[in-house]
């Protein structure tokens, strides 16, 4: 049986976890753990989701930067992260909320574009296409001191894994993850949280086989990507804070 090692583990001495939140960039895995644990913890399965409620996301917005009201201790904050390599491979495939243009580059001019998102759905809140917010631009993938936008999509993972990694200061009960990790051994993963949080999993492990965790999207199916270009490989290893990189676990 294969052994689920995580990144990194914070567990207050006496965790009384009532709800979990997943946070993570896009095309990270953050469907699939939210579905593992709604499948195998009965008691988080009221847990808030991706959707916004009707005064807005409960923990903020789970790809973006942090900015929940409030860390209450009873919430399991669940962060993922994705080998770079494949991370951008897959936003360059499927670049969720990324500006029309960015959808029409080939992966070498994607990786050096500037990074631009726009409120595409209604999710943000939007709920009419008369609404001047609508297809402007999602100021959420800007840079949260500054306002400006990222020069590329390599700066952007840059800030938001900074951002993802500080929410060790903000929740007591708080675990990182790799995708990687979490999808070789899901039932590993549950036994580990149910372990260091003292949840009660189901007694059968319920798997998650639909695309993004969700029925509607039918059956998951594993995406093969092609092999990267040295000049892409190296282009983007130039980009990346390795020092985090290294704190992720995706450099050895």
């Amino acid at each position: 049986m294969p052994r689920f090692f995580p990144i990194d583990i914070h567990s207050s001495k006496t965790p009384n976890i009532g709800e979990f939140f997943v946070f993570g960039e896009r095309n990270s895995g953050t469907n699939f753990a939210d579905a593992l644990l709604r499948n195998n913890f009965p008691q988080l399965s009221a847990s808030a989701n991706d959707r916004m409620a009707k005064h807005g996301f409960r923990y903020g917005w789970k790809h973006g930067f942090p900015q929940m009201i409030a860390a209450p201790d009873t919430t399991l904050a669940v962060v993922m992260f994705r080998d770079p390599e494949r991370w951008v491979q897959s936003m360059h495939r499927q670049p969720w909320h990324g500006a029309k243009h960015l959808r029409e580059l080939t992966f070498s001019d994607f990786l050096a574009a500037p990074w631009q998102s726009i409120v595409d759905e209604k999710n943000f809140g939007i709920t009419s296409g008369a609404d001047p917010r609508a297809y402007a631009e999602l100021q959420w993938d800007r840079h949260p001191l500054t306002g400006a936008r990222f020069d590329n999509i390599l700066q952007l993972r840059n800030a938001k894994s900074a951002g993802f990694l500080s929410l060790k200061n903000r929740f007591s009960n708080v675990i990182f993850a790799r995708y990687e990790d979490v999808a070789n051994a899901p039932a590993e993963f549950i036994n580990m949280i149910g372990q260091t949080y003292a949840l009660t999993a189901r007694a059968k492990f319920v798997s998650v086989d639909q695309q993004r965790g969700r029925k509607s999207d039918g059956k998951f199916v594993r995406h093969v990507y092609d092999d990267l270009t040295q000049t892409d490989r190296d282009f983007i290893w130039s980009g990346l804070d390795t020092k985090q990189e290294e704190i992720l676990g995706y450099i050895p």
